[in-house]
């Protein structure tokens, strides 16, 4: 790697386009801290943050030929992706916050289509409390794909598009959350 250090951004971008890893290796050892530090002071949360600077050299890697060195540095350019990402999340932790707001209110409105006892209302009713507290638990971005696929009905591309996130981002989000919850519900259920 000694030999990227004397390569300017520019010449690195170059060599980033053209599927040279070592060139990534080497951006992101000169970078990884400010877009790290920038990612955190937008979002006061470190996780999210590691999680952005991930996405933010990801994506890096997958577009690098788009730079146009008319238009500004590339440490310009990587700053400026790093904060269009945080504003994404930012947007999408929004909106999985507003539909577990009208989830909540559309799970204690529902009402049985049959008559049941007392009792069994009562359980539904803490069954109902009891997966909106489950997900209110949950980090953001589990919540958001969880209730946007078993709750808003979009499939895993369709969440993926729409977050402007990769496709296994979303699945991997989505594995965890539900185990997150299953381990939850189970140790519920455990007298």
């Amino acid at each position: 790697m000694a030999e990227y250090e004397g390569l300017g951004d520019e010449n690195l971008i170059t060599l980033i386009a053209h599927g040279d890893k070592d060139a990534l290796e080497s951006f992101y050892e000169r970078y990884s801290t400010q877009v790290f530090s920038l990612a955190r002071f937008m979002l006061r949360n470190e996780a999210i943050a590691e999680e952005i600077t991930q996405e933010v050299f990801l994506a890096l890697w997958q577009k690098a030929s788009t730079f146009n060195p008319k238009r500004g540095s590339p440490k310009g350019w990587l700053m400026s992706v790093t904060h269009h990402r945080v504003i994404d999340h930012v947007r999408a932790a929004k909106r999985a916050r507003d539909s577990t707001d009208r989830m909540a209110k559309d799970l204690s409105s529902l009402q049985p289509v049959y008559q049941v006892h007392t009792e069994e209302e009562a359980y539904r009713s803490m069954d109902r409390q009891e997966v909106v507290k489950a997900l209110e638990t949950l980090p953001e971005a589990q919540k958001t794909v969880i209730l946007m696929s078993y709750f808003e009905g979009y499939s895993q591309s369709e969440i993926a598009e729409i977050l402007n996130q990769p496709l296994g981002t979303v699945k991997t989000r989505l594995r965890l959350g539900m185990q997150k919850l299953r381990a939850m519900f189970n140790r519920s259920a455990t007298p």
